[in-house]
């Protein structure tokens, strides 16, 4: 298809350089035609001027030759002379208008006619010298006399015969010209009207050929959008299951967490109280003043407390006890104090007055999102104060971590193996909530969530918790 357009093209613009070459030539033939026409033409009206004016210098000359016969007056010999020196000038321009090679010139006959006719006037001119010779001679008797012949008459009819002649010629070769002009328009015209009959069915076939490419490009694009949309309807279909899988995955380690926590709590727990209750009875019940022993009972109990502090804490992490008893707020209080005490890091808080009442998923995931932050905080962030606030705003539930470290790059906030930020951020979206990741230039990072309560809330009809676990 891609080919077949491109040769397509290749054959159209071939095409139309051919019909843009074949207008040039026709243009250049039909001027250089109409450029020797004119020449013709120009020529002949050239010729016949001076054939005119060859006729009349002559009739001037034979004039004014008569007139001084007749009367002896000097001024019709000075018309004479004067018609005579112009008879010669204009016979030689009048024959260098048909130079052997002149390419414009029609016949030979032409030439022989020009000489025809120099010979002719020659004798002329030698006719009406010799008749004033004769009177310079033997008088004016003897001259008329020679003037009353024929032989002048003759001679002049001659010459006006040679001129018809010639002027036939050239109306025979301005008339040739003329239908020579004539054939060459036609020729002219009927090539014009070819190109553009040419130029008619390119323009048709190239109408035709954009039209099917139009086609063939909307065919195209609604392939590609067809595509396009269902591809992402199976990005948005895979997204979808990705994302519910993902959550449901969350769920199942909360659940698992939580099943862990009680097994710790009420196994484990029990045991280190049973164990730490037998020592004490054990010391009690056999006293002994030696240091070492009493040392020895000290340090076993010490790590009885300790297990089971360890073991609280363990707890906590996985599943706090806060949270499923007291609420929220009491579990965001526990974590801040417990990670940024053992941090070693200053914090502040802020809570509402009132604690929104929140469905289970969505309460460990607001504890978890807390949780996650302070301890991305510990790990990298090597700040020195840590702000935690979780306020109610707009009818959104908004948790704010902030810290005071070297910050977090662009690069690295969304990058693939971010897997804390991708977490906190699914579990966010998956409520229909936004996560922001801020870091100022002068360092730090700013943690935001907003979550709509219309989507985490409980119903009023499900609240667990007491009136107690409402903090001010």
């Amino acid at each position: 298809m891609i080919i077949s357009g491109r040769l397509s093209r290749a054959i159209a613009l071939a095409v139309a350089f051919v019909l843009l070459v074949a207008l040039v030539v026709i243009a250049e033939i039909n001027q250089r035609g109409q450029n020797q026409i004119d020449g013709i033409i120009s020529l002949s009206q050239q010729r016949q001027v001076l054939l005119v004016e060859l006729l009349s210098e002559l009739s001037d000359a034979e004039a004014g030759q008569r007139g001084f016969l007749l009367t002896d007056d000097d001024k019709y010999l000075q018309s004479y002379q004067s018609a005579r020196d112009r008879v010669e000038p204009t016979l030689n321009r009048f024959a260098d208008l048909f130079r052997d090679n002149d390419r414009l010139l029609l016949n030979v006959d032409q030439r022989d006619a020009v000489r025809h006719l120099r010979i002719l006037v020659g004798a002329k001119l030698g006719e009406l010298a010799a008749s004033l010779a004769l009177h310079g001679a033997q008088g004016t008797g003897q001259a008329l006399a020679l003037m009353r012949t024929d032989l002048g008459s003759r001679t002049m009819g001659e010459i006006r015969d040679e001129a018809l002649k010639l002027r036939n010629m050239e109306r025979d070769s301005v008339g040739i010209a003329l239908a020579r002009a004539g054939r060459l328009q036609l020729v002219s015209r009927v090539l014009m009207a070819g190109v553009a009959a040419l130029n008619f069915v390119l323009l048709i076939l190239a109408a035709a050929l954009w039209a099917r490419q139009a086609r063939r490009r909307a065919e195209l694009t609604r392939q590609l959008a067809n595509e396009n949309e269902d591809l992402e309807r199976r990005v948005r279909r895979r997204t979808a299951e990705l994302s519910a899988l993902s959550s449901h995955l969350q769920q199942l380690s909360e659940k698992e967490k939580a099943a862990l926590a009680r097994e710790l709590h009420d196994e484990l727990g029990g045991l280190l109280i049973a164990a730490k209750m037998d020592v004490s009875w054990l010391q009690k019940r056999l006293p002994n003043a030696n240091p070492d022993i009493q040392s020895r009972w000290t340090r076993v109990i010490k790590m009885l407390d300790d297990g089971v502090n360890f073991k609280r804490r363990i707890v906590e992490n996985l599943r706090p006890t806060l949270l499923d008893n007291m609420g929220l707020l009491p579990a965001v209080r526990w974590i801040t104090q417990e990670t940024c005490t053992r941090a070693g890091l200053h914090y502040t808080e802020i809570y509402p007055e009132i604690e929104p009442l929140l469905i289970d998923d969505a309460a460990i995931m607001s504890f978890r999102l807390v949780q996650e932050s302070l301890v991305n905080i510990v790990k990298h962030a090597h700040a020195t104060q840590v702000h935690v606030e979780v306020a109610v705003q707009d009818g959104q539930l908004v948790i704010i971590v902030e810290d005071n470290g070297r910050g977090i790059d662009n690069d690295r906030r969304d990058a693939v193996g971010s897997h804390g930020l991708v977490t906190m951020r699914h579990r966010v979206r998956s409520f229909g909530g936004t996560l922001d990741i801020e870091s100022s230039p002068q360092g730090g990072t700013r943690v935001c969530a907003r979550i709509p309560l219309s989507a985490i809330q409980q119903e009023p009809g499900l609240n667990k918790l007491p009136a107690a676990a409402q903090f001010g």
